[in-house]
């Protein structure tokens, strides 16, 4: 046979091998002069012979025999083709068909390496379920009906295996960099920071998407900072900045993997996020019981007011406190301390009764917490509290859910890849809620105050608002008297009347505040002044008992339109304003040639009255980014194995005081 080129020819010899039930390979290449090849030899696949090999096994320094299948048997056949100079074409020089093996049936021959083929469009879903947290090894059952399709398990993650070498072949860090920096061309409210040592290895990473920003803006009065999440290939903890929505939902204000949970690396990542919130500190952060973290918040955070994490400390209870397991009662006592106390001396005074009675005075743990019971204890302080508690509560469920989108070996690249799929899918739970506060409506309303609730309150804010106007029905007023402008009442349950709570109130502006403060601490009304409502009648919530945070007409999205004082609107928000009116207006650069003359012509005519009166950027002066990335900065290098509580520093270059020296920061936003 002659062939047009050495392609053909090994096309030819396949198609013959795939149809008789064996593989090929190439086993030698004889070159020519100038770079070209005289001849080639293809084989069966089962020629040659398998030579043994031995590894060495690392916890009995031993070399031990590798248990392995081989399909080679010496097998003979073969097709040599050679190329002829005067006729200038290839042909079969030395062909043999002598197998000394059975051949492939069939039925089996999908299994022969050679013969699998893995299409684009399975290589591409692949990819999205791996992004997606689905197991892709499913890929292959979804698509095993289409024709040409024919691979395996094996061969999907053997795909990801090579994707991620491809997109590796800078590192890990710089991948990661890239990527970023990417993301912030197609939106540049996406911000990002990296900060690295003396070697040009990343120790810290945080980035916020834009979304994130906006909701800061709206939601961020109180913030949890959880670092008890890692999962990723250099055990790096991850560290989240949550609040809450008026959905109830947890939002997220940004992410950083951290190389160590030291004093400087939380300071590092305090003003990063800062920095990127434009300077607005939150009202309140709660954390968990970190030393690290307290000391970071007060220097970063002077003003803010700084909790603990109430469900993390009392989830302690049964592990520290050997009584909880008794059935002695003493959990659900200290609960209804820590949770329903009235004033600070009524928590104290429940205190010391339950100490005494299960004799725990000499317990240090205890001892210690009572301590710091002004941090941790919501009696000392109510303020929006609860939107905390709220975020913390969930914090195991999230993680689980994260669970499903990343694993032990995942890289950066693919971390944040993932993380932000994750983001998503919270983002299309929000949409959905969103909608169901927007168009549905509750069918049983009994009241006008209800009435108003409804419309008022997203759909979760109103179920608890209903709950408590539920309650105000059977509550007992006593009218103790006046105070000035504000008649005080004394109001209880028929079902608990020892507990009796002091209300003030102002009949006429219905102003006033009760002594549970329920609505400093969720911003919801509580039950003893709805019930004094409910009994004059009072038809509408007052406005300033109405926080917007839990409001449906809060602006969060992405729908945001200038409001007639731009003053009013900060910076990131008119950004986004103006990218999505110009995101908008692409899709019609392709209409017509006359809409793209519109398009171009108007935004150059506004460019030109900007420039006159402001004049061009390059006359006025700007401050440079302080610490911009620099094109000659040498390629990240990868984070090392994180040094994490608990770990040895046995990877990472430290101080004497064990802190990981640090060379520059590096920021990149426009």
């Amino acid at each position: 046979m002659e062939f047009i080129s050495l392609e053909k020819a090994e096309e030819v010899y396949k198609a013959f091998a795939k149809a008789n039930g064996f593989t090929v390979r190439i086993r030698n290449t004889r070159p020519g002069s100038r770079g070209s090849i005289t001849s080639r030899q293809f084989v069966c696949s089962c020629q040659g012979f398998w030579q043994e090999k031995k590894e060495k096994d690392l916890a009995t320094t031993k070399e031990q025999e590798r248990r392995t299948l081989t399909r080679r048997c010496g097998c003979e056949a073969t097709l040599v083709v050679k190329w002829d100079k005067k006729k200038k074409i290839w042909f079969a020089y030395k062909f043999s068909n002598n197998h000394n093996h059975v051949m492939v049936s069939p039925k089996s021959k999908s299994y022969l390496p050679a013969n699998k083929s893995m299409p684009v469009v399975a290589k591409n879903l692949v990819e999205k379920f791996n992004e997606s947290g689905l197991p892709i090894g499913k890929v292959p059952t979804i698509l095993g009906n289409m024709e040409g399709v024919n691979f395996s398990e094996r061969d999907c993650y053997n795909h990801m295996r090579d994707k991620r070498r491809k997109d590796l072949v800078l590192g890990d860090a710089q991948a990661v960099a890239e990527y970023c920096r990417r993301k912030q061309t197609e939106n540049p409210n996406f911000f990002y920071a990296i900060d690295c040592d003396k070697e040009d290895r990343m120790i810290n990473f945080f980035w916020v998407e834009a979304r994130g920003r906006l909701y800061y803006e709206k939601f961020g009065d109180v913030v949890v900072f959880d670092t008890t999440y890692r999962t990723n290939k250099y055990e790096m903890p991850l560290a989240n900045f949550v609040g809450v929505n008026n959905h109830l939902q947890s939002i997220f204000f940004g992410c950083a993997l951290l190389q160590d949970e030291q004093e400087e690396s939380f300071v590092w990542l305090f003003k990063t996020w800062l920095e990127a919130m434009h300077g607005k500190a939150p009202v309140s952060i709660l954390t968990d019981q970190d030393k690290a973290i307290g000391n970071a918040v007060k220097r970063v955070f002077p003003d803010t007011s700084h909790r603990l994490c109430l469900w993390h400390i009392t989830n302690k209870f049964p592990k520290k406190i050997g009584i909880c397991k008794t059935g002695s009662g003493f959990q659900k006592e200290i609960s209804n301390c820590i949770r329903e106390s009235i004033s600070p001396e009524a928590f104290e005074e429940g205190w010391k009764a339950i100490i005494e009675k299960y004799k725990l005075e000499s317990d240090t743990w205890l001892n210690e917490l009572y301590e710091i019971r002004h941090s941790w204890i919501p009696v000392y302080n109510r303020t929006i509290f609860f939107a905390g508690m709220n975020t913390t509560q969930r914090s195991e469920s999230m993680h689980s859910f994260f669970d499903s989108f990343v694993n032990n070996g995942t890289t950066l690249r693919e971390f944040v890849i993932k993380y932000e799929k994750a983001l998503e899918c919270r983002y299309l739970d929000e949409q959905d809620e969103q909608f169901v506060s927007k168009y549905k409506f509750p069918t049983k309303v009994k009241s006008p105050l209800e009435l108003h609730g409804a419309n008022v309150y997203t759909r979760n804010v109103f179920k608890l608002f209903q709950d408590e106007l539920n309650e105000g029905i059977y509550m007992r007023t006593n009218e103790l008297g006046i105070d000035g402008a504000y008649t005080i009442y004394e109001v209880s349950c028929f079902r608990k009347p020892e507990r009796k709570y002091i209300v003030h109130i102002n009949l006429d502006s219905l102003e006033g505040w009760c002594q549970c403060h329920l609505f400093e601490f969720k911003g919801i009304l509580c039950r003893h002044i709805l019930g004094i409502f409910h009994k004059r009648d009072v038809e509408e919530i007052p406005a300033h008992f109405i926080l917007p945070r839990w409001t449906k007409e809060v602006i969060y999205d992405m729908n945001i339109s200038l409001p007639s004082k731009v003053d009013e609107l900060p910076l990131i928000l008119r950004n986004m304003v103006f990218y999505r009116m110009v995101n908008h207006l692409s899709t019609y650069l392709g209409a017509s040639e006359e809409t793209y003359h519109l398009i171009v012509d108007s935004v150059e005519e506004i460019y030109k009255k900007v420039v006159a009166i402001e004049g061009p950027i390059g006359v006025k002066k700007v401050e440079a980014p302080r610490h911009q990335e620099q094109t000659e900065h040498a390629p990240l290098q990868d984070p090392a194995l994180s040094q994490t509580k608990g770990r040895k520093k046995d990877s990472a270059k430290v101080s004497r005081k064990g802190r990981i020296m640090r060379k520059y920061y590096l920021q990149v936003e426009d």
